[in-house]
């Protein structure tokens, strides 16, 4: 982004469209401003201009938002020569898409370092862009637009017929071509937009979109989020074949075993950060009283606080519902969750906070899903275990709260890494909250994150040590291995007290690596982490060395 940033700054702000041959930049040394220039410059950035008086002298573009992009350009599935990486140093480039207040541009920047415009477009502000993949279909399905891929999805503030609403609309551009290929029209504005092999979601309020993504005719709809206040309308997750949204009640008899409201063993830190919940709790319900007493407002207590509690018990809405739905086996038309509907292409369908939703990611195998709510307080970690016959058989495994603080911040991002050990939670404030988990649960500790690859969950000592061979022999009727009298072993780890200890159904499918049937009980135990970083950007300068 700094790249582009300096290349935006040397030319004109009023820049022409273009998609293919466009500039190159090549990198740059970085310049570190003194101490006291860092301060002029982050004046110059807070104060309004207006105070200072005198008018700017360069005119530079203002980036509204930039943010990174996967796509089949920078696939490693896809392009076969960045699978020797360590052979031929060759590396998957890295595309970056940056938003201003009248187009946008996407940027692709190789391991050499020199950024090349792959696409510009100035026909004003633009609220969401993605770039769509090639993508999957079977023998029955034909790619309409074959020829005129790689496409670009976009939501500008002014659509291509020009008499629609403000962002109401998603235009497909051509990379190939710049030209564009087709328009999708909306009656009301669109927040985000999301895309995989399959289907292009269109992200509106309390609603989804779903199209297929040969055709881009609709698929499916759905009506029935929970409305959330921001920074995301209405969060949902995408992964490539699972879609997460925040559903607007509980229906009990589509509803999947576990959840945040499941039936496992809490931590001692766990139960401390739920009784400073209760406490706190306590302390606004005390705060509602005086408000009703005296009529006034006390400090902490906003009016749209109030407000929405009040609407609550008029509506019927639960906040905090999760529904995931799969995009394949899903019919058509409209995904209605009711006591009335079947459970096809409803793949789980549980409670996941008390708040409403805010944000949700997917990791990359589909198979776990972090949520958060509109307090920020903890994020939750889901493994979901599908079930063939409806979504009330599935599981839904809590398998860690991470914890971030008693402060409320406002979630606008989360991400996995792509081994699945670490999930990046970042806040308005500036803040990325780094946390260690595993795929499989389990407390994270030294040999499961110093280490270049994922390990078991049972360590080689475990398994050397012959533990399965103990617990078989504990749960054996016959009784100890090498001995005449039931009961007894001539191992030192055979004794009643070890075999009191370790008959535990939960550690005896542990210790085999065997889960047993996951939608029974016991469920895995829950499990509270904090971050093991807090990487921020600083507001104070002064508080940032060299060294540092």
């Amino acid at each position: 982004a700094g790249l582009a940033n300096e290349a935006m700054a040397t030319d004109s702000p009023r820049r022409p469209s273009r998609c293919t041959g466009g500039v190159v930049v090549r990198p740059q040394a970085v310049t570190e401003q003194s101490y006291m220039e860092s301060v002029v410059t982050f004046l110059q950035d807070v104060v309004p201009q207006a105070y200072s008086g005198t008018p700017l002298t360069e005119e530079k573009e203002k980036i509204v938002w930039v943010r990174f992009e996967n796509a089949d350009l920078n696939d490693t599935s896809r392009n076969l020569e960045f699978h020797e990486i360590h052979s031929t140093g060759n590396e998957p480039p890295l595309l970056i898409m940056i938003g201003y207040s009248d187009g946008m541009q996407v940027w692709s920047i190789p391991i050499s370092g020199e950024a090349q415009e792959l696409f510009s477009v100035r026909h004003g502000p633009i609220r969401a862009a993605r770039i769509l993949p090639a993508p999957q279909f079977g023998t029955q399905k034909c790619d309409n637009f074959a020829e005129k891929r790689p496409l670009l999805g976009v939501c500008k503030s002014t659509g291509s017929s020009g008499t629609s609403p403000p962002y109401c609309c998603v235009d497909l551009y051509s990379l190939r071509t710049g030209e564009m290929v087709k328009s999708i029209q909306f009656k009301t504005p669109i927040y985000d937009l999301h895309c995989n092999k399959r289907i292009l979601v269109v992200v509106l309020q309390e609603k989804i979109a779903a199209f297929d993504s040969c055709t881009f005719t609709k698929k499916f709809f759905v009506t029935s989020c929970y409305p959330c206040p921001g920074p995301n309308m209405n969060p949902i997750a995408l992964g490539s074949r699972w879609l997460a949204y925040a559903e607007n009640k509980l229906i009990r008899c589509h509803q999947s075993r576990g959840g945040a409201c499941g039936d496992n063993i809490q931590s001692y830190t766990a139960t401390v950060i739920s009784a400073a919940k209760t406490l706190k709790t306590g302390l606004t319900m005390v705060g509602k009283v005086v408000t009703q007493l005296t009529g006034t407002l006390p400090s902490g207590v906003t009016e749209d606080d109030v407000a929405l509690h009040s609407n609550s018990r008029r509506s019927p809405l639960v906040p905090g519902i999760i529904t995931v739905i799969d995009t394949e086996t899903v019919g058509e038309g409209q995904v209605l969750v009711s006591e009335d509907s079947d459970s096809d292409g409803i793949v789980a369908h549980f409670p996941a906070h008390e708040k409403p939703v805010c944000c949700m990611a997917f990791n990359t195998s589909g198979m776990l899903l972090v949520t958060t709510d509109t307090l920020g307080h903890d994020f939750h970690v889901f493994q979901i275990l599908t079930h063939p016959w409806s979504s009330s058989q599935s599981a839904v495994h809590h398998l860690y709260t991470l914890h971030r603080g008693e402060t409320e911040a406002k979630v606008q991002d989360i991400c996995f890494s792509h081994d699945c050990r670490w999930v990046v939670v970042s806040t308005l404030r500036g803040t990325s909250h780094v946390f260690p988990i595993n795929p499989y649960g389990g407390q994270p500790c030294v040999r499961t994150h110093m280490s270049p690859r994922v390990v078991n969950r049972m360590s080689r000592f475990q398994k050397s040590a012959g533990l399965e061979e103990i617990e078989q022999e504990l749960t054996s009727k016959q009784g100890g291995r090498c001995s005449p009298v039931p009961g007894l072993s001539s191992s030192p780890s055979g004794s009643p007290l070890h075999g009191k200890l370790n008959s535990q159904d939960s550690y005896n499918n542990f210790a085999n690596n065997n889960p047993g049937n996951p939608r029974l009980s016991p469920l895995p135990s829950l499990m509270v982490l904090m971050p093991l970083a807090q990487i921020k950007q600083p507001m104070t300068l002064g508080t940032i060395t060299k060294r540092t």
